[in-house]
């Protein structure tokens, strides 16, 4: 399953992957076929024989007893719902109309049904899935969907069996439950086979390119997608365990079965909360040694003043007590970049403590908002294009790192501590970087469907190329193994290969051109500036939560929710001080609000929160305040404190003048004071 090359002796039947964990059959065991493979028949016989046991009850211990016997081997699992024609690409040879009867029907049994199938099937489980994940991808979304949902239903039910129980160590209990195991790892299977370009992998005419890079040159490669998102397979009842507790035993390597071995059944927000956790950890530990390396130098400095006396050492000041578990980063506005990067650089072992900024010539105590803004306006000016570190596509408007960068390492490094760092201390940036860069953070294959994300004419010029079936390549392409890219107005020209210039592309080295010039694009022609990049996120991220990310969840986790504002859900959650919800001036407000276009609606959310986008875990968890400044009306404009998103109102005469002053107060408000 791993494609490892193994040696083994050739009496040997059987093998257990060290690589993998996966147990391999080399010689077919005899007597895995059943003498007739499982039925829609066989099932309802079975079924009505339960009903009319002997015994005046329900018994369904036979029906339990044909199901583990039909399903324990891949050879009986294969036959099962057969037609008995041969498999080909028009025909699946299984009955699927008779395999969906017989789950409904299957559907509606007592848990004890489920429990059978899972005992059943988890002999499977530890060998190679490729042929469990082939069948599921093939099937429809709706029966697709299903299944999750039936599988995640028998997880929600144990778990909370297990909660109810009076047992002090309950949150332990699921890791010696070998349903629960059995059911995750059930889970795993669907959730490969809803991965099409981890299933395009297995074929062939897919070529690894570099470091986890994979580009598939199938046709109609781009448009290929995931069956379901991945939010489908999250379990809240999972979220309600102890999860640190789960991801210290998943941590350290034990034996024990942990959820965090399967995180795609935890949700966004419990992951943040891992990952807040494992901050706060991190950043108690590095307190620690702070603290104590403070202790350590004002005793040397006292030993040094009294000449080896310490009966006068004074412990550590409110003052250094205070400063010790910060980063204090103090800046001015108008030379951002480089005192950012140059205290950062200074301070690289504290990246991990709690970030506040100081901007320098300005009041103000950083309570969370003007960390934000440094985290903003940083962010605005690395990528803005007149800086030239990042390349920007009109159609897609996403960006890349720009090959003909004049900007040192440095600054790329900046970046990915800057994204670390808001990571770190939960700060939505809007970057607008493709899902291709989280994927190479963390070693996933990408694809030309990434390719197309942020390069869409390119893709659709390969697309074509691909296609392409005459013989005339050379004559109608007129291409050679060369790339290119643009370096301040002008074309720069790299060879793909040796040579590559004086070799033409071809109907047969067609798709050799296409792998090669796609890494050019994604790898080799930026691997310096991203390595840089890389270098500085993982400085911040380098701790074991990240891992249970998927790509495109860190994303989100970065750049928060672009999904258009809920008002409505928002209003829900809105703490109001001196207002209350049928104030003339909240009415007005809200109206206001509404009435907005999106992007007025976003810089409203700017002004108020320092961010134009909501967190990831959804609007309902962002904290929203409205205080009254006063029961009389005001020439005064709104005002903000960011730090704690809220909003100081007025009571302003008019929706008229409501809106002017709102207008204004965010259009032109920079800061603590106005633009």
């Amino acid at each position: 399953m791993c494609s490892s090359q193994l040696c083994y002796p050739q009496a040997v039947k059987v093998f257990q992957c060290v690589t993998c964990d996966t147990i391999n059959d080399l010689v077919p065991a005899p007597g895995t076929a059943p003498l007739e493979p499982l039925t829609l028949q066989q099932i309802q016989n079975e079924v009505q024989a339960g009903k009319n046991s002997t015994t005046g009850e329900v018994d369904y211990s036979r029906l339990e007893a044909l199901l583990q016997e039909k399903l324990k081997k891949f050879a009986a699992f294969n036959s099962c719902f057969g037609t008995g024609q041969p498999i080909t690409y028009e025909h699946c040879g299984v009955d699927l109309e008779e395999t969906r009867r017989a789950f409904a029907l299957l559907l509606a049994m007592p848990n004890s049904i489920a429990r059978a199938v899972m005992i059943s099937v988890e002999g499977l489980l530890k060998r190679p899935g490729k042929y469990v994940i082939s069948l599921g991808s093939c099937l429809t979304t709706p029966i697709f969907h299903n299944r999750i949902n039936f599988v995640n239903k028998f997880i929600t039910q144990r778990l909370s069996n297990q909660q109810k129980s009076n047992d002090r160590n309950q949150h332990i209990i699921y890791q010696s439950d070998a349903r629960i195991q059995a059911a995750a790892r059930v889970m795993h299977l669907f959730f490969k086979a809803n991965q099409p370009h981890e299933m395009e992998m297995l074929d062939l005419g897919k070529t690894r390119l570099g470091e986890g890079y994979v580009v598939n040159t199938s046709k109609n490669s781009a448009v290929k997608s995931q069956k379901i998102p991945i939010d489908e397979y999250y379990n809240m009842i999972v979220d309600l365990i102890d999860l640190p507790v789960d991801f210290c035993a998943w941590e350290s390597r034990s034996a024990m079965f942990t959820f965090c071995q399967y995180p795609f059944l935890i949700s966004m927000g419990a992951k943040m909360q891992i990952m807040a956790w494992d901050a706060k950890r991190q950043m108690e530990i590095k307190m620690q040694k702070t603290i104590e390396a403070l202790v350590m130098q004002k005793r040397q400095k006292a030993l040094e003043s009294m000449n080896g006396d310490a009966s006068g050492i004074t412990l550590l000041t409110q003052a250094e007590l205070q400063q010790a578990p910060l980063l204090i980063l103090k800046v001015r506005r108008n030379n951002l970049i480089e005192e950012s990067l140059t205290q950062l650089s200074r301070n690289e072992m504290d990246l991990k403590k709690s970030l506040r900024i100081e901007f320098i010539g300005e009041d103000g105590v950083d309570a969370g908002g003007l960390r934000k803004e440094w985290f903003l306006l940083l962010v605005r000016q690395l990528f803005d294009p007149q800086f030239g570190m990042f390349v920007y596509d009109d159609q897609s408007s996403y960006c890349w790192f720009n090959p003909a960068s004049f900007e040192s390492h440095d600054q790329f490094y900046l970046v990915g501590v800057v994204i670390g760092l808001a990571i770190y201390n939960s700060t939505i940036l809007d970057l607008p970087l493709p899902l291709a860069v989280y994927k190479k953070l963390l070693n996933t294959p990408a694809t030309l469907e990434d390719l197309a994300t942020f390069r869409p004419d390119l893709a659709k010029g390969f697309d074509q190329l691909l296609n392409y079936e005459d013989d005339d390549v050379e004559d109608v392409f007129c291409l050679n193994f060369v790339g290119s890219y643009e370096a301040y107005g002008e074309s720069v020209e790299k060879p793909l290969m040796p040579d590559g210039e004086n070799i033409p592309v071809t109907n047969h080295n067609k798709r050799q051109y296409v792998e090669r010039y796609a890494n050019f694009i994604m790898n080799s022609s930026i691997s310096d500036q991203f390595e840089s990049f890389r270098r500085g996120f993982y400085l911040v991220c380098g701790g074991h939560a990240l891992s249970l990310f998927r790509p495109e969840e860190i994303e989100f986790l970065v750049r928060g929710s672009a999904e258009p504002l809920d008002i409505d859900q928002l209003r829900s959650v809105t703490v109001y001080e001196g207002f209350n919800d049928e104030h003339e001036v909240i009415k007005n407000f809200w109206s206001i609000f509404k009435e907005f276009d999106d992007k007025n609606q976003r810089r409203l959310l700017q002004f108020i929160t320092a961010s134009d986008r909501y967190p990831a875990t959804g609007i309902a968890n962002l904290s929203f305040k409205i205080t009254c400044m006063g029961s009389h009306d005001s020439q005064r404009y709104p005002t903000t404190h960011t730090c704690f998103n809220q909003l100081c109102l007025y009571n302003y005469k008019g929706r008229d003048k409501l809106r002017n002053m709102l207008m204004r107060a965010m259009n032109e408000s920079e800061g603590f004071g106005v633009k």
